[in-house]
């Protein structure tokens, strides 16, 4: 257990007696440096107090603490009375095929933002979305386990393979009742999440979502997903659930907010140290200046980050240099990525994306509605548009509010994707003539 896990197990027993109750500042601070080995003469020294008052602090909190958990707690068993707690009060785990999360790079920010959430007890639902390869599923996994001393069960399930929201019940409701449930609906899992402190999690949502031109919509047969989401949003329990994916459902931005029990996390892209990190995991030496190359090229991604290493290695020798001399690339590993993406877009969408990769200047939606899409009404333009910020496709390096004006945006790399894919596909096409002369 780490500090961290060791403060957020406190707040959440402090919590279940006085829900009002909860470290302070001070309180943390000398349970953060006692938790590592430091000396209340050194915490003292670092936070400019006096002596006595932190060994006030700390006393008061460890008679605070023996109180809770039945046993003396003192500084030097502090972290063996908590791990045999925690060993004796672990709940029920199934983790399904949850990834191996030993190399995580960086996120802590966005740990600490999902642990607030989840701690509060009052969050049902929160959503971790972004674009494929930048990190949601090795997150949620990293989240769980950090919080799992906080729920009865914990139980992570991947969408990927698309099952029906039967077989997620009737494979979820034994785990829950410890028994061969005979009624697996959505009413009898409601009925455990009320009863018993859960943490569910869903990856890979997309799998159930439809591709085309509106996003969050379910695919035919999945639509009772929508039943249950809003349900766990919208009703009274003491469980959550966690969804990752590349978009959001259908109705869930609606009930998602600051002071909603749903929650909403955008990834975005790592910065260039941790970018240096990953390279260096790798094997590879690199400085920031061409981590910040990298990463501008490839939005952050840390797949994307990772499969470059991949190909600098063998192809490059492990020349950094030599690869960003050679110019912006997509490799073969990278391309298949996108590919998985580009194919879930509409006809609409793929063709605005063509339109801004090569109009890669002045790209507004009121050019291109008037030079390209003459024929798509305005609320089409939009609905498109919208949807393709929802994916993480496009973004207006302004606001993102899509007005006339907006500058519609492609990262590096995703543009090079699209411009080789128009030019390998459409080279044929009628299209081309007109895009060109667009561009002019």
């Amino acid at each position: 257990m780490k500090g961290q896990e060791a403060i957020a197990l406190i707040d959440n027993l402090l919590q279940s007696l006085n829900k009002k109750q909860k470290l302070t500042d001070i309180q943390s601070r000398v349970f953060l440096e006692t938790w590592e080995g430091d000396s209340y003469q050194e915490i003292a020294d670092r936070h400019k107090y006096e002596h006595d008052y932190i060994k006030q602090v700390g006393s008061h909190l460890w008679r605070n603490l023996s109180q809770i958990l039945g046993e003396k707690v003192s500084k030097q068993n502090l972290q063996a009375v908590l791990r045999h707690y925690q060993d004796c009060s672990a709940g029920i785990q199934d983790w399904g095929e949850a990834i191996d999360v030993s190399y995580f790079y960086n996120r802590l920010q966005e740990l600490e933002t999902l642990e607030t959430w989840i701690s509060s007890n009052s969050t049902r639902a929160i959503g971790i979305f972004g674009l494929g390869g930048i990190g949601k599923t090795s997150l949620s996994v990293k989240l769980a386990q950090q919080i799992q001393s906080q729920f009865e069960f914990v139980i992570w399930r991947s969408l990927q393979q698309a099952p029906t929201l039967d077989v997620i019940v009737s494979n979820i409701l034994p785990i829950l009742t410890n028994s061969s449930a005979t009624n697996n609906s959505i009413l009898a899992l409601m009925e455990q999440l009320r009863h018993k402190r859960c943490l569910l999690i869903f990856d890979n949502l997309e799998s159930i979502l439809q591709g085309g031109n509106r996003s969050g919509q379910y695919q035919q047969g999945y639509e009772d997903y929508r039943q249950l989401f809003a349900r766990i949003a919208d009703e009274t329990h003491q469980s959550c659930l966690i969804l990752t994916g590349r978009e959001q459902p259908g109705g869930f931005a609606a009930r998602s907010g600051e002071n909603s029990p749903v929650r909403s996390l955008k990834l975005f892209g790592l910065s260039p140290p941790v970018c240096q990190k990953i390279l260096a995991d790798k094997g590879l030496k690199a400085t920031l200046l061409q981590c910040q190359a990298l990463v501008n090229y490839f939005g952050g991604n840390p797949l994307a980050l990772k499969l470059a290493a991949t190909t600098i290695q063998t192809l490059f020798g492990g020349d950094i240099h030599v690869f960003l001399l050679q110019g912006n690339t997509v490799f073969s590993d990278l391309w298949d990525l996108l590919d998985r993406q580009f194919d879930r877009l509409s006809p609409l969408q793929q063709q605005i994306m063509y339109w801004i990769a090569i109009n890669q200047e002045g790209a507004t939606p009121a050019k291109l509605k008037s030079e390209i899409l003459p024929q798509v009404s305005g609320r089409q333009l939009m609905e498109a548009l919208e949807a393709l910020a929802e994916r993480s496709l496009i973004f207006d390096e302004r606001s993102l509010n899509y007005t006339a004006s907006s500058s519609l945006m492609l990262q590096p790399a995703i543009g090079e994707y699209v411009r080789e894919r128009f030019l390998e596909r459409n080279c044929r096409s009628s299209n081309i003539e007109l895009l060109i002369n667009a561009r002019n």
